[in-house]
């Protein structure tokens, strides 16, 4: 019994591990990110693909893009977007730490 267990459990652990990687990539930038969308139907395809674009570029640090992407979901498609909101926050947040960290480090 033990056996199968620890069997279904590596099976399992795999399955969650692959998941992450099953989503879209990361588009190179902010503008390629934008004109992937020219191709999507509706406005809620589109929002939802901006918003995974604009958290995977927070992921890697690329605050601006970031910036950018919610920026236009907020202008040109959903102006009430809570999430492109909350994402924009996060993303100006991060440039703000980043510039810190830059001028901190002006000086060594």
């Amino acid at each position: 019994m033990n056996k199968y267990f620890s069997l279904i459990l590596i099976f399992v652990l795999g399955l969650v591990l692959m998941v992450p990687g099953c989503g879209p990539k990361k588009a190179a930038s902010s503008k390629v990110a934008i004109e992937n969308t020219k191709s999507m139907e509706t406005v809620e395809e589109k929002v939802d693909y901006l918003v995974g674009q604009a958290n995977a570029f927070i992921k890697s640090e690329d605050f601006q893009m970031a910036v950018d992407v919610a920026q236009f979901i907020l202008s040109s498609l959903d102006k009430n977007s809570v999430e492109a909101k909350d994402l924009l926050e996060l993303a100006k947040k991060g440039l703000k730490a980043a510039a810190k960290e830059a001028v901190k480090n002006i000086g060594k």
